[in-house]
This record gives structure tokens, sequence and C-alpha cells, in this order.
């Protein structure tokens, strides 16, 4: 992956505008469009220093040829093994308080401290993107902690054990209810229920474009 590219994924994994980037940085947004849509263009000296700090990484690091993974919005990790890449459809065949198998012929690389019981999923609608914040726009692959404890706040992978219906939300807790919400305000947020079960907690995230 070019500088370009990958400055461009990790901008949308941020949820940034090039506008949004640009102003963290000292460069122009017109500057950030030309590097993230010509493969020859180059960053150097100041532009450089401060392009890779908004990005959270060093500038030997941005300029690696290392693949990473933003996780949780924080951190950015190496992605040194492989975990299944899961269908939204597999996800139906979960039982009620058990985890899932992990079977699949597509692998996708993942940091080592992940759990061993993880998987992932290509997100496939606009449910989880937003203008601000932690966004998750179609095309990127959500990784997914079977093990990992459940908290308000967290972002989930839940399925409807009735409808058999699988869903990426933010689970949030209010009282004594619990809710499923989308981070598109288009959409709506929806209670939980006796047929909802939280398959795992997703840790990361990786747009490979």
């Amino acid at each position: 992956m070019d500088l370009g590219k990958r400055v461009k994924a990790l901008r949308k994994q941020k949820g940034w505008s090039q506008e949004e980037l640009a102003k963290r940085t000292s460069m122009s947004r017109g500057r950030i469009g030309q590097l993230e849509t010509n493969p020859l263009a180059e960053v150097k000296g100041a532009n450089l220093v401060s392009l890779a700090a908004a990005l959270g990484f060093s500038t030997e690091k941005l300029l690696s040829k290392e693949e990473l993974l933003l996780v949780a919005g924080v951190k950015t990790k190496p992605l040194t093994r492989k975990i299944p890449i899961l269908s939204w459809a597999s996800l139906s065949s979960i039982n009620k308080g058990e985890k899932l198998m992990l079977e699949s012929d597509r692998w996708i690389g993942c940091p080592d401290d992940i759990g061993e019981n993880s998987f992932a999923l290509e997100v496939e609608n606009d449910l989880m993107t937003s203008n601000s914040g932690r966004s998750y726009p179609v095309g990127s692959f959500v990784f997914v902690d079977q093990d990992k404890p459940v908290k308000s706040g967290d972002r989930v992978i839940a399925v409807n054990l009735k409808t058999l219906d699988s869903v990426f939300r933010e689970y949030v807790i209010e009282g004594s209810v619990s809710y499923l919400k989308p981070l598109n305000i288009q959409y709506q947020t929806k209670e939980c229920d006796e047929h909802t079960q939280i398959v795992g907690v997703v840790v990361g995230s990786y747009m490979a474009e």
C-alpha cells in the first residue's frame, strides 16, 4: 500500500474528511487530496511530521510497508497473525449462550493481542458510519472478540435468536434497559430483548484501501 492509500485508509478509520485532516496538519485539503489520489506524490519535512502526528504514527512507521490496524479508534498495531472472515449469514448458526464455530476459507491479518476466538466481518451498510468520531465505512473489516466482556459503549455484533438477524451496533445500557444504537443518526436505536445475543465485541477495524 503506497503512502497516499495508507493516509486515506487511516483518515477514514478515524472518521475524518480531508478538510478535517488538513486542519490537524500543516497541509492544505488540496494537498491531501493530491497525496491520496496520486501514487507518485510525496510528503517531506514539516508536512510529513505533522501528518504522521495527526494519524498517531512516527514518520518512520507511516512510511513503512507494514500493514497497520487502527484498534478501538486510538492505537495502531501491526497485523501479525490471521483470523477467519465470516459471512453475516453464518452468524445465524449460533446457539444461545454459545460461541460461533470459526470455519472459513477467507482470512485476514490482525494484531497478536486479539483473542483466540476472534473473527472478522466485512461492513456491508452505512449504519455504523458517522460524520464525526469513530466510523466504520462500507468495505472495511471489523475484528470481533467473542471472549471480551461487553460493557456499555462497546461496539458489538449481535444476533436476534428469533429472527436470526445479525447487526453491528453500539451497545448502550440506560438503567435496567439495554439498546443497540447505530452511529448513523438516520437510523433508529432498538431495545434489546430476551432474543438478543451479543456475539462479540468489536476491538478494531481495518480498511484495505
